[in-house]
């Protein structure tokens, strides 16, 4: 159940950032055309915006991933670390 619950947080994390991206690539695609167009040289009959929500979503989805997965690598090695710790302590025998 955890495995699907760290899935879902991905999932929703990589939707998330698409739709930032997409949003923050439109944006950015009204105030500067020109930079748009150098970066990504969209077709001739593309709609700027449109063409630079696409690619920002594309983006963002690898980046909102790529981030909450390694969130959730560090999770998994903290939850590592403290069972690992928690069975040494167990293991020695108390002072008497």
């Amino acid at each position: 159940m955890t495995f699907l619950r760290y899935f879902l947080y991905v999932l929703g994390a990589a939707l998330l950032s698409a739709v930032v991206g997409g949003v923050f690539a439109s944006v950015v695609a009204l105030v500067s055309p020109e930079f748009v167009k150098g970066l990504f040289s969209p077709p001739n009959d593309a709609s700027l915006p449109r063409y630079a929500a696409a690619v920002g979503m594309i983006w963002g989805v690898f980046i909102g991933a790529g981030v909450m997965g390694f969130c959730l690598g560090l999770v998994t090695l903290v939850q590592m670390a403290r069972a690992l710790t928690k069975k040494k302590g167990e293991d020695r025998a108390p002072d008497v």
